[in-house]
């Protein structure tokens, strides 16, 4: 990882600071005299301020500012249950009026104000909530803080400038976690205050420095951060030359200002909002294990779709080999047919086939004509017998056989009346076994 540290403003000055104390002083000592001239000097105070920052648990702690200053204070337990029982509790950027007095916690080195009564001051904001929130009505109502202007980021940036004073710790966490999370992101440290009159024009001039060389130099992505601190601390934050040059930029802008609770217009404003530094890297730089992670899992998820689609590909080919081996073998089939059936055309054509096919059919004919000549044969037979029996039948012997008799004249002439006879004519009478002779002695009509 290359870091580069760029100056906006010289921001370092030598201080030197000399100790004359001839006899040197324990902390607890000097904390304890810092202590006692507190208190003698100013003691009890009443103190106008906005509140800022306030953790209202079972002690309350919280910060007193206006335009110019801050000072912490500390209310016990004992103490916040006059408010309380008022039905008022406060909040971020109430102005307060506040009475305590004046100490020094030597734990911490720090001085604070103990407070032992706490009410509204004229009940209304204090001034910078109120520019804040009429700063935030104009940009709103400009469309500044709409999601379609929002920029995506970057999946893997290659250079990243991060505005913000080079010695804070701000930038330490930048490097730091980005270092863990994927060493080959480039950084740009633009160096800048972050606080105070020069804080706002130089993070302006930094966003339009940074957009004009982007493209040159390669870079993907803005982070514009610091660490926590009172609202006038972060007031450069919301500054208008700052958000006009945030919501100008080309390049994605990541905004970390302040703890999670604070709350500045670049942050409206930037494409992404971070609670700490550390989350806006977080939010632009790739996780290197997350990467391999994926990686491999592209990995098993591109051999097993391989597996599949040659396992699918192989079903497909024994399929349309299945498919053609038997197309072949059906057509290897009825390519033999055809032969057999041209191998029995050809061997029908042969002479001596011819003639045995013709003797065949000759044997056939000769056969079907004794049967036809039998089948007629025997119909006449049939017909003669039947016709014989007839004739039979109606021949003169077989009526003669039935008891019938023939009579005839002397002459051989058949008599059919008794007026072809006369008295005494002599007639023959003629049987089935012979003829009777007669003598007429009368007819009868």
């Amino acid at each position: 990882m290359q870091d580069t540290i760029e100056d906006v403003n010289d921001l370092f000055l030598d201080i030197e600071n000399k100790q004359q104390d001839e006899q040197p002083l324990t902390v607890a000592a000097l904390s304890s005299q810092i202590d006692q001239l507190l208190q003698s000097r100013i003691g009890r105070v009443t103190v106008v301020g906005q509140i800022n920052g306030p953790k209202l648990g079972k002690h309350w702690y919280f910060s007193l500012v206006d335009e110019d200053a801050k000072i912490d204070c500390a209310m016990w337990a004992s103490k916040t249950g006059s408010v309380t029982k008022t039905g008022w509790e406060p909040k971020q950027g109430d102005v307060v009026l506040a009475k305590g007095s004046i100490g020094h916690y030597s734990k911490f080195g720090k001085t604070q104000l103990y407070v032992d009564s706490l009410k509204l001051f004229q009940d209304e904001k204090g001034t910078l909530q109120k520019q804040f929130e009429a700063r935030v009505k104009q940009f709103r109502e400009k469309g500044y803080f709409d999601a379609h202007h929002k920029q995506a980021l970057p999946a893997y940036p290659r250079k990243i400038a991060v505005i913000t004073s080079a010695t804070s710790a701000a930038v330490q966490d930048v490097i730091e976690t980005a270092r863990q999370r994927f060493a080959g992101v480039e950084f740009l440290i633009v160096n800048v205050p972050v606080q105070g009159d020069a804080a706002a024009p130089s993070v302006t001039k930094a966003l339009k420095g940074v957009n004009a060389i982007a493209e040159r130099d390669g870079i993907d992505a803005i982070i514009v951060t610091r660490g926590g601190g009172a609202m006038e601390d972060l007031w450069a934050f919301n500054d208008e030359s700052v958000a006009e040059a945030t919501f100008a930029s080309e390049i994605p802008v990541v905004a970390a200002i302040g703890h999670e609770s604070d709350t500045t217009i670049i942050e409206l404003v930037a494409d992404v909002r971070a609670s700490t530094p550390t989350q806006a890297v977080m939010a632009l730089v790739p996780d290197s294990e997350e990467l391999l992670h994926m990686i491999h899992q592209y990995q098993v998820r591109m051999r097993q779709s391989m597996l599949q689609l040659l396992k699918s590909h192989s079903v497909t080919v024994r399929a349309k080999g299945e498919s053609l081996y038997q197309h072949l073998r059906a057509w290897v089939m009825e390519c033999k047919q055809r032969m057999l059936e041209q191998s029995q055309k050809l061997t029908a054509s042969r002479p001596h086939a011819r003639y045995q096919q013709r003797q065949k059919r000759m044997l056939q004919l000769e056969s079907s004509l004794q049967k036809s000549v039998d089948k007629v044969l025997q119909r006449k037979k049939v017909r003669m017998t039947s016709s014989a029996a007839r004739l039979e039948a109606s021949s003169p012997t077989a009526v003669l056989r039935r008891g019938f008799s023939l009579t005839e004249d002397s002459d051989g002439n058949i008599i059919r009346s008794t007026k072809q006879v006369k008295k005494d004519a002599t007639i023959k009478t003629v049987v089935a076994d012979g003829s009777i002779e007669s003598k007429v002695e009368c007819t009868h009509e």
